[in-house]
This record gives structure tokens, sequence and C-alpha cells, in this order.
């Protein structure tokens, strides 16, 4: 394949990193939007399982989706962190934080996210933002579920989600295999 990701007719090159399925995930250093170090960790004392969601940018469909999502995910009833990432932070994505409910708006101001989980845009007119991706990690810190798919205007899909969630929630045993 001689591109990663498409969007609008351009093809785009992911950073080659990729973490995937059954990988332990990796914990990433971001800030928030009012520039305070953060660091998404993979697994929580609490048990919670981890949301990551990055996003190019706020135009065309993005917002809507992230909006749809974060309704998705405010009446999801399991204990779970979300997170919506962007490559660098703005006025427009400090505003848009404000309106979600349940996802916490952060930025991948080194690039840690985008290296690490594969999602940096190396070429185009998106280069050096994320491209759209959606990781669902399990109590124990792993990948349980992956949304990227190579066209951009495909939407996340919301019924496998849900799938994903409730198999990641009930599959944890808290005694290491099983």
């Amino acid at each position: 394949m001689e591109f990663d990701v498409q969007y609008k007719g351009e093809d785009f090159t992911l950073c080659e990193d990729f973490i995937d399925v059954g990988y332990m995930a990796e914990n990433v250093e971001v800030k928030t939007t009012a520039e305070e170090l953060f660091e998404i960790k993979r697994s929580h004392e609490d048990k919670a399982m981890t949301l990551i969601v990055s996003f190019p940018n706020l135009t065309n469909g993005f917002k809507m989706e992230a909006l749809k999502l974060d309704h998705f995910m405010n009446d999801i009833q399991v204990p779970i962190h979300c997170y919506l990432i962007f490559h660098k932070n703005s006025e427009e994505i400090k505003n848009f934080g404000t309106k979600l409910k349940k996802f916490e708006v952060v930025y991948d101001y080194e690039s840690e996210y985008g290296n690490m989980y594969g999602t940096k845009i190396l070429n185009g007119s998106l280069k050096d933002k994320l491209t759209k991706a959606l990781f669902l990690i399990s109590k124990d810190g792993a990948v349980f579920y992956l949304d990227m798919q190579n066209d951009l205007s495909d939407p996340i899909d919301l019924q496998r989600l849900q799938v994903e969630l409730n198999k990641a929630y009930v599959s944890y045993t808290g005694s290491g295999c099983h």
C-alpha cells in the first residue's frame, strides 16, 4: 500500500510505529488545554478502562463526530477514563472542550502519542496532525480494541465500540492470565 489513510481524495502516510490490539499500551505525556502537563495512563488504580480518541482537527464532520462520541460515552455506566487528543492547543480546542461531558481534551505537545501509537500524519495538508483513531485500553493496560479507518471520512463505529466495551469490561478477572 502506498498510503496509510485517505481523506477527501488526498493520501497520507502515518509514522511507522504502531500499537496494535493485544499489545501493552503506552503511558503518554500530554498537556491539558490549560497548558498543564498530564500523563494518560494505560491502567488506573480504580481499575477503569481508558479510551483515547484522536482527530486531525475540528473542521468538517470531525467536530460533530466528537460530540456524538461524547454523548455516547456519557451514557456508559462502567468506569472509563476518556481522552480526546489533538496535535496542538488552540482557542477552538479549548472552547470545544467545555462542551464535552465525558472526554477530557488534551494535546500531544511533543508528538509522544502520535509517534508511540502510530497516529501522526507525516505528509500532505494534514502533516504533523493526528489521524482519526480510537484506542480502547482494558483495565490491565492492554489495547483491547482499535478503530482506525483507511478513509478518515468513515465514522467511528459506535455499535462495535459498545460491543467491545462490554467485552473488555467482563473479560478482566484481576488475576492475571485466565
